[in-house]
C-alpha cells in the first residue's frame, strides 16, 4: 500500500524512449485505482445525493449514463494516460517528467470528482431552498 500511495521519484539515470513508456507504464496501475476509487465515490454520491436533489420521478442523471458512462469513461481516462506518455516521449528530456505524471493524476481524479461535487451541491442547495430540482 504504501508504494501505492508514494509519488515516484525522479532519478539521473538516462532513459531512451521505450524506457520512457516502460516507466509510465508502470504506474498504469496507479492512476487507475486512484481514478477508480474516486469514480466510485463518485457514482454513489450521484445516485445518492443527486437522487435527493430532485423531485420524485425525475432522474439527477440518466440512468443508461449512470450505466456505460463509467465503462466509456475508464476508456478515455486511459487514452488520455497514454497521450501522457506519448507527449513525454515526443519531447524527451532523457527521463520521465514526474511533474507531467503528477499533474496528469491530480486533474484526472479531480475531473473525476467533479459530478459528485455537482451532486452534493444540488443537494444542499435543496435543503437550504427547500426547493427540489425539475
Amino acid at each position: 500500500m504504501e508504494s501505492l500511495l508514494s509519488w515516484p521519484t525522479e532519478d539521473a539515470a538516462e532513459y531512451r524512449r521505450t524506457d520512457i513508456v516502460r516507466w509510465w507504464e508502470a504506474r498504469r496501475l496507479h492512476f487507475n485505482v486512484y481514478v477508480g476509487v474516486v469514480g466510485v465515490i463518485t457514482w454513489f454520491l450521484v445516485l445518492i445525493a443527486g437522487s435527493a436533489a430532485v423531485k420524485p420521478g425525475e432522474d439527477f442523471e440518466e440512468p443508461l449514463a449512470m450505466i456505460i458512462g463509467p465503462v466509456i469513461y475508464a476508456f478515455i481516462a486511459n487514452a488520455c494516460y497514454t497521450l501522457g506518455w506519448i507527449a513525454d516521449t515526443l519531447s524527451s528530456q532523457s527521463r520521465p517528467r514526474v511533474g507531467l505524471y503528477k499533474a496528469g493524476v491530480v486533474f484526472s481524479v479531480v475531473l473525476t470528482a467533479l459530478p459528485g461535487a455537482w451532486a452534493v451541491v444540488a443537494w444542499l442547495m435543496t435543503l437550504i431552498t427547500g426547493h427540489k430540482l425539475d
